[in-house]
């Protein structure tokens, strides 16, 4: 299995656990989401956190919260990445 599909599988099933009724656990999925996303893709891992943001405790809330932050300024920075790679490609002379 390569790593992203190892990946993939363990956000897939981090994601299942999430409805633990213990918030401690689904706080510590939460970071662990959050761990992973520093070094994966990150929008499947956005879509896991953004549910949080409806969870009944303030902490978890909070948490997911900071980990969403984080994770949005990498996807911002990438995307800004992405989009100056393009530009580098223009014929134009005033790009």
């Amino acid at each position: 299995m390569g790593e992203k599909a190892a990946t993939s599988e363990v956000i897939h099933r981090l994601n299942s656990a999430l409805g633990d009724s213990n918030m401690n656990v689904r706080l510590r999925i939460y970071e662990s989401l959050g761990k992973i996303g520093e070094k994966a893709p990150v929008m499947e891992i956005m879509s896991c956190l953004t549910s949080a943001l409806g969870d009944n405790d303030s902490d978890v809330m909070g948490r997911a919260c900071e980990i969403l932050g984080k994770i949005g300024e990498m996807v911002a920075i990438s995307e800004v990445l992405n989009r100056l790679m393009s530009a580098v490609g223009n014929n134009d002379r005033n790009v």
